[in-house]
């Protein structure tokens, strides 16, 4: 082994420190006038793998340094001339070798007896957009959209089917810089074809104003543009599947497109009951009428404050119960002229779950643990449509623009909910116990729109933009609830509550905006601002206790009407500075608000003045090619939720009572940021690095207090500060001789807060140290596999409540595999494998996820496939989610998807325009 060792180190140290030679020339054309900026790129002749690249200085000199011995091929381009290639052999021993005065012209030799091999870059920078090539990162022949950016470096697909980017959470996906069902970015990566896909471009998409302007607002939203391949713009394409299965599993779905040069129509539909949802969580909420709704409701929502939340077991744990989803949508893009362009959509959903659900809570007080223990059924269902559009015109030759966007939302939902609760003191003794139904039906619209008008001076950077907005809303909401309760402590009672329940809030928003931009020559601006904004909300509860013989009589303590206004006006200017490779912009407002409040009929209104500075600062360089540096400085003020503030109780868990508080103030918020992006397109290696903080004055969170008869109520109180600090690194590379790549990402994060237990304050800080690393081969020919692990240390401390600190690990190791032996056959599997540990919350678990498939394609054109696949294999989704938050760490045990076989037959069919106008019909993918 000394032997082996020692063999091993001196072959290390000899590759390293081996001598290594320059390559010096100079590049010009046919009149020997040297050529700046030419491309010089040393490839190995056998795969065209590059060994050395370099561009020409102003003298038409390069050097490729750093080459070691061996046969090369010398390529060279410049635009306007034709690609040099010439064989090189350096020569060992040598330091310099000197490759003299290469001419380029029309009549440079072509090596006709050298296969050169393409091996795609996989992105490339530019300026603020990462673009990536899709040809580079192998796909399957059925997959969508999401499993093409699963792939791409620095991306990063959650659970629940959001996408995260260089660290930030996508806001809109567009298909060839066109919306694609309005910003609802799961549609269009669940249901686009990847294969359909040339490029992603991932950058920070500016607001209409700072397109029009060209002057930084703070505005931006991350944003993906698939650009479709040449061959899928004008034609149709599409494809449907549909299958059958064990335990009575069905999926379907399909998408239609249908694209000419001037119109773009999708089409796309879905249903299934193996949990694969149309939509995301924050819809979900909308749907049930908000989340103080949702709340109310039954249901528990632990909303984290950081990562270091929820730690589901299990293939999804945010799909607890058996969902049955189905959806149907359509889009519709069309340009009238190259003037005007319409982009519009419509979306209808359906979704019903069925939950069964057992919890276990252990809540933390100064003097010791209780114990809640739940066991509840509930059906949810919902129907819901969404319609958006806009309208973009251009006036006076593009001098003037006019957009018009408009988008409407009805939703219908219902939740029945039976549960049992009980609660058990430290010394384990029954202290209450309650019985619950509840019964609630909400329907919900929204309609808003904005006009904006925008007009360019002839002078250069000289624009006024003028816009409204307006925002009508209403959501209503009626329950039936049925509680017992017993207490045993003090005395054995009980009380009993039968009550109809009622809630309505109507919202009326609207806003104006003007700015003007003004050049200051020398690639410099000013820009003024103002803007008046007007929030307002009614909110009504009507309470009635039902006595046994059915006669009601309204609750007056719990029933009130709440008025919210909240308006501001806002005064600012900015100063940018733009240049090639640099943008600057420093912004100062001025906002003076106020909110207003009105509980019922009394006499005294809740009245809240006050003025704030909000600053700005947005720098953007490119340092080099391939290489740039943001950074991002804002403020801002975030008004308290209707709810937050509506002082009546909400006593529909009536051992968990909500109390909004009238006294709240607004938050103000400070928030930095710091990115860097590094991509070397010749050695494929890439690093992605964003840290960014955040300081809240007048933090608003929750207070709980448990009385003796362990009844729990919690109210929304403001906190002196919360900060927040998150960094996250991203960075892969290629190691060539072991011809595989590999990708790390290391995150960290630290939040510190003040919570309340009892009126005991606590100061909270949690901290998490993750790090994921997977490597994966490069020849993706027959056989793609990726095989990671990742680690993850978890801490929280409390100030007061020491026994509330916890310290634990998570780990666990996946694996991705596709095989392809030839066009007819499929393999693939998806292995995942979590461990959560005892000192989390007491008890280990060790969950294995596997799931697998084959296909096979048939059909002309293997324009068929039939594919069966197995979820869960191993039986081991255990339903189980446990959290840890607040003062409290938590266990749900849940009713979930089982092992299942699907069988499923898909098919696909594609038809492009010819170069004469006609359509050639190709099955297949």
């Amino acid at each position: 082994m000394k032997t082996f060792l020692l063999a091993a180190f001196m072959l290390a140290a000899h590759l390293l420190f081996a001598q290594k030679t320059t390559l010096r020339g100079t590049v010009a054309d046919s009149n020997a006038a040297p050529l700046p900026a030419a491309t010089v790129a040393l490839l190995h002749p056998k795969d065209s793998v590059m060994a050395a690249f370099a561009m020409t200085d102003d003298a038409g000199k390069f050097a490729l340094r750093r080459v070691a011995p061996g046969a090369y091929l010398l390529q060279i381009t410049y635009l306007g001339f034709r690609a040099h290639w010439q064989s090189v052999a350096v020569e060992t021993g040598k330091t310099e070798q000197d490759l003299g005065q290469i001419t380029m012209n029309s009549d440079a030799a072509v090596l006709s007896s050298v296969e050169i091999l393409d091996e795609h870059s996989p992105m490339r920078i530019r300026m603020d957009t990462v673009e990536y090539n899709a040809a580079a990162f192998k796909v399957r022949p059925n997959d969508v959209v999401e499993d093409l950016l699963r792939k791409l470096p620095g991306v990063e697909v959650q659970r629940d089917g959001t996408v995260k980017a260089h660290g930030e959470t996508v806001q809109n996906v567009l298909v060839d810089g066109k919306e694609f069902f309005g910003k609802d970015t799961r549609i269009a990566t669940k249901n686009l074809p990847a294969d359909a896909v040339d490029k992603v471009q991932i950058f920070d998409k500016k607001s209409e104003m700072a397109e029009f302007t060209g002057i930084e607002d703070g505005q931006d939203e991350k944003t993906i543009n698939l650009k479709l391949k040449p061959g899928k713009k004008h034609g149709h394409f599409g494809k449907m599947d549909a299958g059958a299965g064990t335990d009575g599993r069905f999926a379907g779905k399909m998408n239609l497109n249908r694209f000419s040069p001037r119109t773009r129509l999708s089409a796309i539909g879905m249903a299934n009951n193996t949990n694969e949802q149309g939509f995301s969580f924050d819809e979900y909420l909308e749907f049930m009428g908000g989340i103080g709704a949702f709340m109310s409701g039954g249901g528990r929502v632990e909303i984290s404050g950081d990562d270091v939340g929820g730690l589901p077991l299990g293939d999804d744990g945010s799909v607890q119960g058996i969902q049955e989803s189905g959806a149907v949508g359509l889009n519709l893009n069309h340009d009238f002229s190259k003037n005007a362009e319409l982009t519009s959509s419509y979306f209808f959903n359906r979704f019903q779950n069925d939950l069964d659900l057992a919890r276990r809570r252990d809540n933390f007080l100064d003097d010791g643990i209780f114990t809640n223990q739940d066991d509840e059924a509930s059906d949810t269902r919902n129907l819901s449509h969404r319609l958006n559009f806009a309208l973009k015109t251009k006036l006076d030759s593009a001098r003037q623009r006019l957009t018009l966007r408009g988008d409407a939302t009805w939703s219908d939902g219902f939740l029945e909910n039976s549960s049992t609760a009980r609660t058990f003191g430290s010394d384990q003794f029954l202290e209450n116990q309650n019985r619950r139904d509840f019964l609630t039906d909400s329907r919900n619209y929204q309609i808003r729109s904005s006009l904006v008008w925008k007009y360019k001076f002839r002078q250069p950077g000289r624009a006024i933009i003028a816009s409204a907005s307006g925002r009508l809303a209403d959501r209503a909401r009626s329950g039936q609830i049925f509680s017992e309760n017993q207490f045993f402590r003090l005395s054995t009672g009980a009380d009993t509550l039968r009550q109809r329940q009622f809630f309505d809030e109507k919202g009326l928003d609207y806003g104006l905006n003007l700015a003007w931009t003004e050049p200051l020559g020398r690639r410099q601006f000013l820009k003024f601002d103002l803007a008046q904004q007007n929030l307002g909300n009614d909110a009504a509860k009507d309470f009635y206790d039902i006595a046994r013989d059915g006669s009601e009589t309204r609750n007056s303590l719990l029933s009130n009407d709440f008025r919210r206004d909240f308006t501001y006006q806002r005064a600012g200017v900015s100063y940018v500075l733009n240049r090639p490779k640099s943008n600057l912009t420093t912004i100062l407002n001025f906002q003076n608000s106020r909110l207003d409040g009105r509980i019922g009929t009394a006499e005294q209104p809740i009245s809240v003045k006050f003025a704030r500075l909000l600053p700005a600062l947005f720098f953007e360089k490119e340092l080099k090619q391939g290489r740039r540096l943001s950074l991002d400085y804002t403020t801002a003020v975030r008004e308290p939720r209707l709810d937050q503030l509506q002082p009546v109780p909400d006593n529909s868990d009536p051992l968990n009572i909500r109390v909004g508080n009238p006294k709240l103030r607004p938050e103000y918020q400070h928030d930095l940021r710091a990115r860097y992006f590094l991509y070397d397109m010749f050695s494929f290696t890439s690093l992605f690095a964003n840290l960014s903080g955040s300081f809240v004055e007048d933090k608003i969170t929750e207070a709980a207090s448990v009385d003796s008869l362990f009844r729990r109520t919690v109210s929304p109180v403001n906190t002196e500060r919360e900060w927040r600090l998150r960094g996250n690194v991203d960075f892969s590379t290629p190691i060539r001789p072991l011809k595989i790549g590999t990708k790390t990402r290391l995150s960290a994060s630290h939040t510190q807060s003040i919570l309340f237990v009892n009126d005991v304050k606590n100061d909270v800080g949690r901290r998490r140290l993750a790090v994921d690393f997977a490597v994966e081969n490069r020849k993706k020919s027959k056989v793609d596999l990726l095989a990671g692990v990742r680690l993850a240390h978890n801490l929280t401390d409390w100030s007061v409540s020491e026994e509330q600190n916890r310290r634990f690990n998570e780990s666990g190791i996946y694996s991705e595999l596709a095989i392809t032996p030839d066009d007819n056959w499929l393999f693939d599997s998806k292995f995942d494998y979590s461990i959560y540990p005892a000192a989390a919350f007491g008890e280990r678990r060790e969950v294995a996820l596997w799931q697998a498939g084959v296909t096979r394609y048939f059909l002309k054109d293997k324009r068929g496939r039939l594919r069966l696949s197995a979820a869960n294999l191993l039986d081991q989704n255990l339903g189980i989610r446990r959290t840890s938050e607040f003062n409290f760490v938590q266990q749900e045990q849940f009713n979930a998807l089982r092992r299942y076989f699907l069988l499923s037959f898909g098919y696909s069919l594609q038809g492009f325009a010819k170069q004469d106008g006609a359509i050639e019909i190709k099955m297949g993918n």
